[in-house]
């Protein structure tokens, strides 16, 4: 189901009170599940009706209490709603529930939310059957620029589409680091009314991750002079070598597999889906990877392992073997 799909359909079955008796909600983006199960339970059910509202999670959660609980008459109310939580019932399957669910009481609804989901089991299609599913995956490109502007909007603060995306590569997608960020970013700016790619970079963005990317850009170019300019820099913002060494590594890690996507045909939305990076910076990766082969990735990497060993062992000084390491990346 499409992000905007998951979104549209409960917000209109809340609008036009049409709900299913049983709900599924699942999907990477955790800010997304969080707040459209929350918005439906409170729509649904009054949470401090212990009487006719409960939820039950991880050890908690037992197949005959819930039967027990649905199966019962609402007291007062119109109907009951369990909240069920991390059951693992759509990753292994449970039959006693897909049984149950035939006969679920029209006084009854289940809200289930769920890390795991496997859309082969048989619960997960008596759901999609008889119910409602609203999976939430990282939001594109367009959905995030849109929420991120639409908080801004709010307090009258101006922020251009380019310094939203380098907000989002900075952070990350992840949709509470990312209101966290932009709260910071509202106190810091209110007054001027407007936000700027330098206010993000002063306040939001990992200097040393932002650097070591811009050196593997310098890397895939081979560019000595700028390559070692970035490494400098990072010198002195003194983090750990074994620090570097590691986002250095994951870099290379991450080239390698978009690498290897971009030569099975996958487009940009099936690279950052795949890869697990944010939509905005695939192309950077993209032109990063125009400067290797496959073997030669698969080369950087090994130099990365042996830098690794070598530090380990005690065979080379942390600092001086990351340096070599460099060094040797510049004329892969």
């Amino acid at each position: 189901m499409a992000q905007q799909n998951a979104m549209q359909l409960i917000n209109n079955q809340i609008e036009e009170k049409t709900f299913k008796n049983v709900y599924l909600f699942g999907g990477d983006e955790k800010y997304l599940v969080n707040q459209y199960s929350r918005k439906l339970i409170y729509e649904i059910a009054d949470v401090n009706d212990t009487m006719n509202y409960s939820i039950m999670k991880d050890d908690s959660i037992k197949v005959d209490e819930i039967i027990s609980f649905c199966s019962t008459m609402p007291f007062f109310a119109e109907r009951r709603v369990l909240e069920v939580q991390d059951s693992g019932y759509f990753k292994k399957g449970k039959q006693e529930i897909e049984d149950f669910l035939d006969e679920l009481p029209d006084t009854a609804i289940i809200v289930f939310i769920e890390n795991d989901i496997d859309k082969r089991t048989k619960l997960y299609k008596k759901v999609e059957k008889l119910g409602t599913i609203a999976l939430f995956d990282t939001p594109d490109e367009q959905m995030i620029l849109t929420w991120v502007k639409g908080m801004f909007k709010k307090d009258n603060i101006e922020i251009s589409d380019n310094t939203i995306y380098r907000l989002v590569e900075g952070v990350g997608l992840n949709m509470n680091n990312l209101i966290n960020e932009v709260d910071k970013l509202k106190c810091y700016c209110m007054e001027k009314g407007t936000i700027t790619a330098s206010d993000v970079e002063k306040l939001c963005i990992n200097e040393v991750e932002g650097k070591v990317f811009d050196m593997m850009d310098a890397l895939s170019q081979r560019n000595k002079t700028k390559t070692m300019k970035f490494y400098d820099d990072l010198l002195q913002l003194r983090e750990p070598a074994m620090r570097l060494l590691f986002l250095i590594s994951r870099q290379f890690d991450i080239l390698l597999k978009v690498k290897h996507a971009l030569e099975s045909g996958a487009d940009g939305k099936k690279i950052a889906s795949a890869v697990k990076i944010p939509p905005f910076t695939v192309k950077k990766y993209i032109e990063q990877c125009r400067g290797y082969s496959m073997e030669q990735l698969l080369k950087c990497l090994d130099m990365c392992q042996e830098a690794d060993t070598k530090i380990k062992t005690g065979a080379m000084r942390d600092s001086m073997a990351v340096e070599m390491l460099i060094l040797e990346l510049l004329s892969c």
